[in-house]
């Protein structure tokens, strides 16, 4: 079977999830590719992965560079201001995605489309070609935020001939992989496509030997704010900072991953914070008693898949969502971004810490993750559709 999965191309969109299915796939003997746009090409081949390049398709780091001065939007401070809004769905975007998929798809002769949550054009495509579709949801609190998602769709559908639809029903396909326990979802927003499995850890490099030889004489806190945020903050944004010092005034080991060389930190340096540029994520949070974190669902996923409880501050697109849902089951508060300060930063981190009920909520999501199917039962469950 051949089976073409598709993805915007922001790395948190690919590498935690669509990734690992396609390994999946290949392991069950299939053949495999990666529809996105270029600027996801070299690590996504790095990781095994054949990729077929849409060439129109940008990256956000690619379009801000194409932005009139290149800082504009960028005066974002979200201790401030609080989260910013960012589009969810864009009409001539997914057109776009559509046409050079259909372009490069009709060629590579798929029998099956999967797409991730947050890309249409292989919905449009699966239909177009006739073959079969299902979805990878590895963001499924993001579509009820944008409730005219259906007449948007109709609007590129109508470009490509396809008939307008009346729900998001088929928009799923025959399964839709939902990541994390059934649990998780809203039940407005379980459909009876949703199957739930559980993504397992990938081999990746060790922890470093700074990390693995931190003093294990406190709790130990990893924070991340995740890969795309940087795109958006303002040089002055204090988040960071603010986040760096309630950090230090607790009796906890942090691990911060800044997403640029430590060298180039300017803000406060406390004795019990360790900075790294990036972490392997998954693999740290084994280790870890709460995570810090914007609240973006593969990070979650991660979390709960180790039963570690969160303090999230939920920055764009589905995270303040997402950090409601957090707080919701119990596995960890949400604190407004807007008049952060470290007092109440630090606050939310050491009712987290010190809290066993956060910790047990996350274990018992944690069990419910460990009794879901891998992976490989999802590609059997692909390959039934034929």
């Amino acid at each position: 079977m051949r089976v073409l999965l598709t993805g915007l191309p922001i790395r948190s969109h690919l590498v935690p999830a669509v990734v690992p299915v396609a390994h999946a796939l290949r392991r069950a003997g299939h053949e495999v590719a990666i529809a996105t746009g270029g600027a996801m090409r070299a690590e996504l081949e790095r990781l095994g992965v054949p990729v077929l390049v849409l060439p129109d398709v940008l990256s956000p780091e690619e379009l801000s560079a194409k932005l009139p001065g290149r800082e504009t939007g960028r005066g974002w401070r979200p201790e401030v201001s609080g989260p910013i809004s960012v589009p969810l769905f864009d009409e001539r975007m997914t057109a776009t995605f559509t046409a050079n998929l259909l372009d490069v798809a009709k060629p590579w002769r798929p029998d099956l489309i999967v797409r991730e949550t947050n890309e249409y054009g292989g919905f449009l495509a699966a239909e177009a070609l006739g073959v079969e579709l299902a979805v990878l949801d590895i963001a499924p609190l993001i579509v009820r935020l944008v409730p005219d998602l259906v007449a948007r769709l109709n609007v590129v559908r109508a470009k490509f001939g396809l008939a307008a639809i009346e729900s998001l029903t088929p928009a799923y396909g025959k399964i839709a992989a939902g990541l994390l326990p059934e649990s998780w979802y809203p039940k407005a927003l379980r459909t009876p496509q949703h199957r739930y499995y559980r993504v397992p850890g990938e081999p990746g490099d060790p922890l470093d030997d700074a990390i693995a030889g931190l003093p294990a004489d406190a709790p130990l806190v990893l924070m991340s704010l995740g890969s795309n945020a940087h795109l958006l903050l303002s040089a002055e944004s204090r988040l960071r900072t603010i986040a760096v010092e309630a950090l230090g005034a607790l009796p906890i080991r942090a691990v911060v991953a800044l997403g640029h060389d430590p060298a180039a930190w300017t803000g406060p340096r406390p004795a019990n914070v360790h900075f790294e540029p990036f972490v392997p994520q998954r693999l740290l949070l084994g280790a870890c008693d709460a995570f810090l974190t914007h609240a973006g669902f593969s990070g979650i996923r991660e979390a709960l898949s180790h039963g570690v409880p969160m303090t999230a501050v939920p920055l764009f697109a589905d995270q303040p969502a997402n950090a409601a849902r957090i707080e919701e089951l119990g596995i960890g508060v949400q604190v407004a971004a807007a008049c952060l300060t470290p007092d109440s930063l630090a606050a939310a981190l050491k009712q987290v810490v010190d809290e066993p009920s956060f910790r047990r909520a996350a274990r018992g999501l944690q069990r419910r993750i460990l009794a879901l199917p891998s992976l490989d039962q999802f590609a059997a469950d692909l390959e039934a559709l034929r």
